[in-house]
């Protein structure tokens, strides 16, 4: 009933702030027209600001809504990025959200939005506040973790330990509940990886792997994603002369990168607004994601992903 009610007043709320003043045709051509030119900065034209920020309120819930407020920096849709990010935090649509807040130095939403809990939820939200690879991103993180320490007499089942190539063997000898690895699945990987119609489109597809590779290796990329098994998941950062700071794959043209970033945003940037790019050490998939789970949930994650298979 509570997740039903909040939903409605999510919708409420964005009802309401598009009813505040709707897009124009004329708009829309400004808008255009501005994307044509590459003109994205528009503060210092209360005219293009208006027109764009109208734009990107007819937007919201529709195609291409977190790009252009991604391109024009729409300062103005923080507070419905925030809705997006706490209605649901496992959402594709929360991961983008939490990306463009601190795009748009508006990090002190995320932190409010931690604060008020309740704490499933603001784990969930820090969850996604950790595959943000910046400063600002680590430090709020750092500063959650510090307040919401875990309750030492609460009972956690012991982390997914294997530290040999036998314990992997005899873990994939076992059977487990792919219907439970899905959930697995939803909660730790989901930012990064899609499997059939779960999760984001970031890193490489997982929809078939169960053809692709044995419950061993697959094993293998999870405990050890440096390792001699890879899915690929190489990984740039990129410096630009104007002092930010870009994590992601990239792909590049004649004249410009696209990194594609954790939560599905993909930014481009000009080469010769290239200051330094340099390739990660590690793969972008982090080494011991496995000691977040139990045992179990390591083989029910593993057997979900075994039973993704060419059909």
């Amino acid at each position: 009933m509570k997740n039903i009610l909040a939903q409605l007043l999510f919708a409420l709320f964005v009802n309401i702030a598009f009813a505040e003043e709707e897009a124009s045709p004329k708009d829309r051509l400004i808008v255009e027209t501005l994307t044509r030119l590459e003109r994205f900065d528009v503060s210092g034209n209360e005219k293009w600001k208006g027109a764009v920020e109208r734009y990107a309120r007819s937007l919201r819930g529709k195609e291409g809504y977190f790009e252009l407020v991604d391109q024009f920096a729409v300062k103005a849709e923080a507070s419905v990025l925030i809705q997006f990010v706490q209605k649901d935090p496992s959402a594709e649509d929360a991961a983008k959200a939490v990306q463009l807040l601190f795009r748009l130095d508006k990090k002190q939403s995320i932190a409010n939005a931690l604060a008020a809990g309740p704490k499933a939820k603001a784990d969930a939200i820090a969850k996604l506040v950790g595959f943000i690879q910046t400063p600002e991103a680590k430090k709020l993180l750092e500063e959650y973790r510090a307040t919401n320490k875990p309750a030492s007499t609460v009972a956690v089942a012991a982390p997914a330990l294997l530290a040999t190539p036998e314990d992997i063997a005899l873990l994939a000898k076992r059977k487990g509940d792919p219907v439970q690895g899905k959930s697995v699945f939803q909660k730790l990987c989901f930012a990064c990886h899609k499997a059939g119609d779960v999760g984001l489109d970031y890193g490489p597809g997982l929809s078939e792997i169960g053809s692709k590779l044995p419950k061993t290796e697959l094993y293998l990329a999870i405990v050890k994603p440096n390792a001699g098994v890879s899915f690929d998941y190489e990984g740039w950062i990129v410096h630009t002369n104007q002092g930010g700071v870009l994590a992601g794959i990239v792909t590049e043209s004649d004249e410009e990168l696209t990194i594609r970033m954790v939560g599905g945003i993909s930014q481009k940037v000009k080469k010769s607004d290239v200051a330094k790019r340099e390739k990660m050490k590690v793969s972008l998939m982090p080494e011991g994601l496995h000691l977040a789970m139990s045992e179990k949930e390591l083989v029910d994650l593993v057997e979900f992903l075994s039973s993704l298979r060419t059909k």
